[in-house]
């Protein structure tokens, strides 16, 4: 989800700068070729006054933006509206200043030392031989910028806003369909999980009332009826614990769990059933401590370390490391099982997705084991890496 936005926030950051920059580029620009109108005109105009009036149409200036300056055939400056004649040096050289002399007109445009600024120049030669130079100063596109950053920063935040805003409206939208279509295939798998355990029990309880069992069948059948409603229990305790970290109801605080006592106490519980197919279970490591729902933390290793046990081969062994990794805690279940198809092992996390549909009820297990396991660690802030071979084992990882 954090991606997603971050995504979006890029795009619409760039799509608004590129379509800003399209806008001030083109304004710029239409503005500056209407800047050069007005000067050239400005300058015909102030040239016949000079003209017509001779040395009074200094006097008789309109006080506007521009700068006239009057330049004589030596380049040297004979009136200016900015500067004292003294204090200005010889204009021979400047480009419109020559191009005057040459044709009778000249343009030019110079920057700023900080770029921030340029002049635009027009110069006409007059009858006399002077040349009458008007100027005017323009900001430069950066320096518009410069000027604009508030406010545009300001839009910028809103439209970057927007975009998030909206795409968390999709998202949100999107999250629900698929938590609908989640729902609908949980609830199916749920009732098909039931089934099954239910028509056995159903079936062996009606040959028990009709008296159609035999006295010496009825030990069998009351053992059968009590596997089937076990297993009917761990699904039901599996789906009620599944729906309380969905709606993020694993309430308990997070405190310091040493993970090393943790497992050799899992090691313990789970010694029986490894002796039964004749596992060796070995816990190996050094102490490690994390901060986390101690319950949820049992829940997640002792269902790894169940799996590395059921689907195991006879005689196989089943090893769990804990040690520190760049300062993290990390605990590894290693098992010389069946393993996993690497088709498979991006599947494997799903609710009652099997890798071997057969095996499994074989072994027994709700299917929703590694989906417990997968939320366990998201709550507890840790990651699970799986690494698995045909025919050799499986390893998984878990890093805090």
């Amino acid at each position: 989800m954090k991606h997603r936005y971050f995504s979006v926030i890029i795009l619409a950051s760039v799509a608004f700068i590129i379509s800003l920059g399209l806008i001030l580029v083109t304004m710029y620009n239409y503005f500056s070729e209407v800047q050069w109108k007005q000067l050239r005109r400005a300058t015909e105009i102030s040239a016949m006054a000079v003209i017509n009036q001779g040395e009074d149409f200094r006097w008789n200036l309109p006080d506007e933006q521009y700068r006239t300056t009057l330049i004589s055939p030596q380049g040297e400056v004979i009136f200016d509206t900015e500067k004292r004649d003294s204090h200005l040096e010889n204009h021979l050289k400047r480009k419109e200043v020559q191009e005057a002399m040459e044709s009778g007109y000249g343009e030019s445009q110079r920057y700023s030392d900080t770029m921030m600024t340029k002049m635009y120049y027009v110069a006409k030669k007059l009858p006399d031989g002077t040349i009458l130079r008007l100027s005017m100063k323009q900001y430069t596109l950066l320096r518009v910028l410069w000027q604009l950053s508030l406010p545009i920063s300001l839009i910028m935040l809103l439209v970057i806003s927007m975009a998030v805003a909206i795409s968390y409206r999709e998202s949100q939208k999107d999250t629900q369909a698929e938590t609908e279509a989640m729902r609908r295939e949980f609830t199916a798998n749920v009732s098909h999980e039931l089934k099954s355990p239910l028509h056995v029990v159903s079936g062996f309880a009606e040959l028990m009332k009709s008296g159609m069992a035999r006295p010496e069948d009825m030990p069998g059948f009351a053992e059968k009826i009590y596997n089937e409603a076990q297993r009917m229990i761990r699904l039901v305790e599996d789906i009620i614990t599944l729906s309380k970290l969905d709606e993020g109801q694993a309430s308990d605080k997070k405190v310091k769990v040493n993970l090393y006592k943790m497992l050799q106490c899992i090691v313990e519980e789970l010694q029986p059933k490894a002796k039964e197919k004749e596992i060796s279970f070995e816990l190996i490591g050094e102490q490690c401590t994390t901060f986390g729902i101690a319950q949820l933390l049992h829940q997640l290793f002792y269902n790894l370390c169940e799996n590395a046990i059921k689907y195991n081969r006879q005689g196989g062994s089943v090893t769990i490391a804990v040690h520190w990794e760049d300062g993290h805690p990390q605990v590894s279940v290693r098992d010389t099982g069946i393993g996993i198809p690497q088709e498979d092992i991006g599947r494997i996390f799903e609710r009652f997705y099997r890798v071997d549909k057969s095996h499994s009820k074989e072994v027994g297990g709700t299917g929703l084991g590694l989906s417990i396991v997968k939320h366990a660690a998201k709550i507890n802030g840790a990651k699970i890496e799986v690494e698995s071979l045909m025919n050799e084992g499986t390893i998984f990882t878990v890093k805090f």
